[in-house]
């Protein structure tokens, strides 16, 4: 984006990376194989894909969640609250003091870009967001956690920005319904 004032490098690179994907016709196996290379925390990534059955589904903002224990480098106390909660705190947060909110800020300026990603990958239930994975990175201490129906589970700043920039309400996603999934 930086070297791009109207993103159209980062849509020609999204358009190939789309083209190269879609010619490939991954099957689940090798899906699972890219969340391994590619992803972050890629065993419960896996875990999760394997675990759920998968539909593309439109959701409410104010029925969703981020992930936990981590959303971003925003503070915990922020991120335990529902998606609408965290936007408000990212519309009124210092970005000079959040550098996750300047990124936020940034990929806003490039909604046509953040609307290619077909959807958003989200997880109905409380398995992400969980006590005793509070506890365990940020301290003992009841965290008043909010129930949601989902959570995004992957691409908390994009999802965001493409919230923000488009005005969104609901958000299409990829939604995981967990059949058998240990935490």
């Amino acid at each position: 984006m930086e070297g791009s004032t109207d993103g159209s490098e980062l849509k020609e690179l999204i358009k190939k990376v789309r083209q190269e994907y879609h010619e490939e016709r991954y099957d689940r196996s090798e899906k699972k194989d890219k969340i391994l290379e590619l992803g972050s925390n890629p065993e419960y990534r896996c875990k999760m894909f394997e675990g759920c059955s998968w539909s593309k589904e439109t959701v409410r903002v104010e029925d969703l969640g981020t992930t936990l224990p981590r959303c971003a480098g925003l503070p915990p106390e922020v991120i335990t609250g529902t998606l609408g909660d965290v936007l408000k705190f990212v519309k009124q947060a210092n970005p000079d003091k959040y550098q996750s909110i300047e990124y936020i800020n940034s990929l806003k300026r490039v909604p046509e870009v953040l609307n290619e990603f077909s959807t958003i990958v989200i997880s109905p239930g409380s398995t992400i967001r969980e006590q005793k994975r509070m506890n365990k990175v940020h301290g003992e201490k009841n965290w008043d956690i909010k129930e949601t129906w989902g959570a995004v589970h992957d691409a908390n700043h994009r999802t965001m920005a493409k919230i923000l920039a488009n005005d969104l309400n609901k958000i299409n996603c990829y939604v995981g319904h967990p059949q058998n999934i240990d935490s």
